[in-house]
Order: structure tokens, then C-alpha cells, then sequence
């Protein structure tokens, strides 16, 4: 590793960041702390905050990278039907959470202290998930609204959120034994057929 003076702020930030993903990957969020990172790059814990003004600011950076690697990947389904996209955008969130387990659950389950704001800038990376599954579900139905086509992409995603969760924690046995995967194509079928069904009645979801 290069010696502290050879780094900029970027490429600190750069390694920081680098660092709560694999302390995270390899021992899970609990284990995550300031002076763990710090030792992982080889700086004091008093650099980093010149850096990130907490561990918090540090957390959304990482996850922001996590969030970028799962948009890129739902935007590749884009192409697609409707329901095929939806269909690969939900397996793309399960295959994320199956692959990087503790990354995602810092994405999903990390809070902000005290009920701080989280900043624009990655409230802004949420939103374009949920664009994503808005796009689709009004691809299906262009006589629905506005309000209508928010309502169903938050309420399906949810849906699907919650299957992941399960799967995630292993939680699914108390269901019997069901696949998480088909679990969502059920969800996803049933849900816009459902969807597709009240457009047509002039009905919301």
C-alpha cells in the first residue's frame, strides 16, 4: 500500500469506501466500525472523519456503490416485456441478496441516528429503483395514473422486498418448503395479471 501522503481525498474516499464492503462481505454490518476501516487502509480513525463526517456518511457512500451495481443490473431488463422485465428486475434483487448477503442488508436495513435526513443525493439512487418498476407497470397499463402506477410499484416491490428478507434470513421453512424464486414469479404473475385486470375495469390496484 502506498504510504498516507500519497493518497488524495478522492482515492482516501476511494479505499474507505473499498474497505466497509469487504469488512462487511466477509463479518456482516454489526462488525462494522470506524477504527476497523481505518486499520483495513492503514489510516487513523481521525483521517477518515476529514473525509466523511461520519460513520453514517461513510455507510451511504458504500452502500451507493451496492445500489449503482443493482440499478445497472434492472436497467439491463429494461428491454424486455413488461412482465419479463419485472420478472428479471425482482430476480436480480433476490440474486443480490443471495450473493452479498451483508451488503445488501446494509443497503435494506441500515438506519440513519436520531432520525437524520439522509441526504438527496441517495434518496435520489432509491428513487430510480422504484422508476424502474414505475416505468414497467406503466408500460401495462397506460390508462392508469400517476398516483395509481406510484401506489403498485411500491406496493409490489414491498412485496418483494419481503420475500428477500426471508430468503435472506432463512425464514422461508416456516412456509414449507418453497423456493423464494418461484415464490416471486407467483407474486409477480398474480399481481399483474390483477393489475392488468382493474386497468382494463377502469379500477386502481
Amino acid at each position: 500500500m502506498a504510504r498516507r501522503n500519497e493518497h488524495s481525498k478522492a482515492q482516501l474516499r476511494t479505499l474507505a469506501i473499498a474497505a466497509v464492503r469487504a469488512i462487511v462481505a466477509e463479518q456482516g454490518p454489526d462488525k462494522l466500525s470506524v477504527r476497523k476501516v481505518a486499520e483495513h487502509i492503514g489510516y487513523t480513525p481521525g483521517m477518515l472523519y476529514h473525509v466523511f463526517a461520519c460513520l453514517d456518511d461513510l455507510i451511504l457512500h458504500a452502500n451507493a456503490v451496492t445500489l449503482d451495481g443493482l440499478l445497472q443490473r434492472m436497467q439491463a431488463a429494461t428491454a424486455l416485456s413488461p412482465a419479463e422485465a419485472l420478472q428479471t428486475m425482482a430476480g436480480q434483487y433476490l440474486a443480490l441478496a443471495r450473493e452479498e448477503p451483508h451488503l445488501w442488508q446494509l443497503v435494506f436495513m441500515h438506519r440513519m441516528p436520531q432520525a437524520a435526513a439522509v441526504p438527496a443525493w441517495y434518496q435520489q439512487r432509491t428513487l430510480q429503483l422504484f422508476v424502474l418498476v414505475e416505468d414497467q407497470m406503466a408500460r401495462l397499463s397506460a390508462q392508469q395514473d400517476a398516483a395509481a402506477v406510484h401506489l403498485a410499484a411500491r406496493t409490489l416491490w414491498s412485496s418483494v422486498h419481503g420475500i428477500s428478507v426471508l430468503a435472506v434470513e432463512n425464514k422461508l421453512s416456516i412456509a414449507g418448503d418453497v423456493d423464494e424464486t418461484a415464490m416471486l414469479q407467483s407474486l409477480i404473475h398474480h399481481y399483474l395479471a390483477s393489475w392488468a385486470r382493474n386497468s382494463v375495469n377502469g379500477d386502481d390496484a
